[in-house]
Parts: C-alpha cells; sequence; structure tokens
C-alpha cells in the first residue's frame, strides 16, 4: 500500500516526492519513502523509455528510499523548500486523534537527512505544522502551514512560525456549527457509501464530522485564504486579514469534495490550481481525478483537465510547478503514486476565463 503524496520541486527543476507507505494504511509497518525526479526534453529522451512515450517532458526517479524507522504508523508527509533546506514533516502515531508531529532535515542535494525530531516538543493535540499540503511562505516571511485534529469533532486551525519553522505558534480551531439549517442544507451525508465500497482506509477514518487537511494561498494584497476538506460534501473557505493570526467561520464553497484529500497551489502570476475528486457526498468515490483552474480570490473556478477516470481511487494529489509547467502527483489504487505533467502552453490552450 502506498498513499498520501507530496510533490516540491527545486529551483534547478528536480522533483522531490515523498509518500507513506506499508502493510495497509495504520499498520504499525508505515514508513515515509522518498525519492528525486529528473526532467528530460523531447531532445533527452529517458533511458529505456518505450518509443511510444519519448514525447514531451519526461521524468526519471530515484530509487524510493525509505527514510523512516518509527514504531507506529507514519502518515501524510509534507515537503518544504525554503532557503537552503529542504523541511519533510510526517505524522506519525497509530490513533489519528493522537498524531504528533516530526521533521527531518536536508540540503537541497537531499543526499543525506537529519535525525527525525518532534516539531513541537511535548505535543500530544493531534500534530502539529503541516497536516497534508505544503506550508506557504507568506510576503511578511512567516511560513503558514494548514493543520487540523481529528478528536470527535474535525477541526482545522493554521499554524505559523516567524523564525524560520523552529517555533511555531497555533492558531484558533475552526470547525462547523453542525447543529445549524446551514450546514445540514450542504451536507452530502444522504450520499454516504458502506464502509465495504471504500478504499482501505483506517477504520478511524470514519469517525467525526467537521473539517481537516486545509490548504492555505496568499493573495497579492495580502489576504490569506484557507480552503478545507470536509465532511459535508464541499469544501469550506475562510480567510484571515492578518497573516493567519485570527479566521473568519468557515463557510461553504461551490466546489464539491467527497471528504478526500485535495491541494491548491498559487503561481507567482497569481493563477490558482486546484487539484481534487469533484464527488459530493462525505465518503463519495474518489474519481475521477481533476484539475481546476482559478482566479486568485477563489471567486471562479473551472475544470480544464480530467486526470483520471474510470473505476479505482484516484486520490490525493498533490501539486507543484517547474520552468515548463504543472506537475500533479496522486495515489493509484494504493498500488502506485501516478505523475501528471502539462506544460504551461497546454493549460493555456484549455483555459476559458483570463486571470487578472
Amino acid at each position: 500500500m502506498v498513499h498520501g503524496s507530496c510533490l516540491a520541486a527545486l529551483p534547478d527543476g528536480r522533483l522531490l516526492c515523498a509518500w507513506f507507505g506499508g502493510s495497509r494504511e495504520g499498520a504499525a509497518d508505515t514508513e515515509i519513502w522518498f525519492s528525486v525526479g529528473y526532467t528530460a526534453s523531447e531532445s533527452l529522451p529517458v533511458p529505456e523509455a518505450p518509443a511510444d512515450e519519448e514525447q514531451g517532458l519526461q521524468c526519471r526517479w530515484t530509487p524510493a528510499v525509505c527514510l523512516t524507522r518509527e514504531e507506529e504508523a507514519c502518515w501524510n508527509p509534507v515537503l518544504l523548500v525554503y532557503r537552503e533546506h529542504v523541511f519533510l514533516y510526517y505524522k506519525t502515531g497509530n490513533k489519528i486523534a493522537d498524531w504528533q508531529t516530526k521533521v527531518l532535515t536536508a540540503r537541497m542535494d537531499t543526499l543525506f537527512w537529519s535525525k527525525a525530531r518532534p516539531l513541537v516538543l511535548g505535543d500530544t493535540s493531534g500534530g502539529r505544522g503541516p497536516v497534508r499540503t505544503k506550508p506557504v511562505v507568506l510576503v511578511s516571511g512567516r511560513i503558514c502551514a494548514g493543520g487540523s485534529v481529528e478528536r470527535g469533532e474535525w477541526q482545522a486551525f493554521c499554524d505559523f512560525s516567524d523564525d524560520d519553522g523552529q517555533n511555531w505558534t497555533k492558531g484558533p480551531l475552526l470547525g462547523l456549527n453542525l447543529l445549524t439549517g446551514n450546514a445540514e442544507a450542504t451536507s452530502g451525508s444522504g450520499q454516504e457509501r458502506l464502509p465495504s465500497e471504500l478504499p482501505p482506509l483506517s477504520p478511524q477514518s470514519f469517525n467525526g464530522r467537521g473539517v481537516i487537511q486545509p490548504a492555505l494561498w496568499q493573495e497579492m494584497n495580502g489576504r490569506l485564504h484557507m480552503y478545507m476538506r470536509s465532511t459535508e460534501g464541499y469544501l469550506y473557505s475562510s480567510i484571515s486579514e492578518d497573516d493567519g493570526r485570527t479566521w473568519t467561520d468557515p463557510v461553504a464553497t461551490a466546489l464539491y469534495n467527497n471528504n478526500s484529500g485535495f491541494d491548491l497551489i498559487r503561481t507567482p502570476g497569481g493563477r490558482l490550481f486546484l487539484a481534487c475528486n469533484p464527488v459530493s457526498g462525505n465518503w463519495g468515490a474518489r474519481t475521477p481525478l481533476s484539475l481546476f483552474l482559478g482566479r486568485e480570490d477563489g471567486s471562479e473556478w473551472e475544470v480544464f483537465c480530467r486526470v483520471q477516470t474510470g473505476k479505482g481511487e484516484y486520490s490525493y494529489p498533490s501539486l507543484t510547478y517547474t520552468f515548463g509547467g504543472l506537475w500533479c502527483s496522486y495515489t493509484y489504487n494504493r498500488t502506485a503514486i501516478a505523475l501528471c505533467f502539462l506544460t504551461w502552453k497546454d493549460i493555456a490552450a484549455r483555459r476559458k476565463f483570463r486571470v487578472g
């Protein structure tokens, strides 16, 4: 079983990918795995690639290496390329509610990794720092990470650091008022699937209701946005006007969410890219997997690419970009991590509205 990949790009164009793998999700033998991708243009075909695949930009990956040796289960690695270092955050713990976050560091060559250390010493709150998607570095220099806890009610929060990731401040917990008619109106609970119809999830995942695994981005005007996975059939959103210290109450967006992982990034020009399963309903199907293009403030979205369709599980996407274009990694039926690449020219030809 492999799942929960995170994809990041280095300044020289190399790609980094981390994921967790083992006998099954939540098993004590799951560890964090890592590989480096080297891209090649069509004039430099990937060695040993079939002739019909020697087109466009290819990527050759180093053999996967195991970076951890934990006694309990590992989950959700998150990469951050920051200044001269690469940070790799991950959760450990057999109980999701009691996760702890650990961090490894390496220089840009990623040849040698530090010993794992707790991100926040003594934390037993369910994990600090990024829970699923990459942190963002704000204009102010603050590092903001989307965190969440799963203790009955699912709640999201923003964790931030003003000293290059050494110390972290936990923002307020953001939840849903599930006793109101508004939450019931947007709930996809009527479309829930039986456990036997779902991917091989940890049984703990079926407990609780609310919002988790947020993704963050900052507008050019400084406003900070958060999108959150939910059990209510839609992605939820919140806004901060003070670099992540305080947030508005979460509200439902128009984007379907099947209570599964998603990713969102903003490119320097202001484009937003979102990867998700655009399926409504709590525990909805994890197919198809689609890419969306959005305006910088999240006010409008359009699908521009179906990455994967058909029966199966194509889930937990992770996005990054290089000079050549947009990259997306994702879980392929829990047996592999798959990769999709689109050039900027490709994307421009598909989009319907201008981002400005």
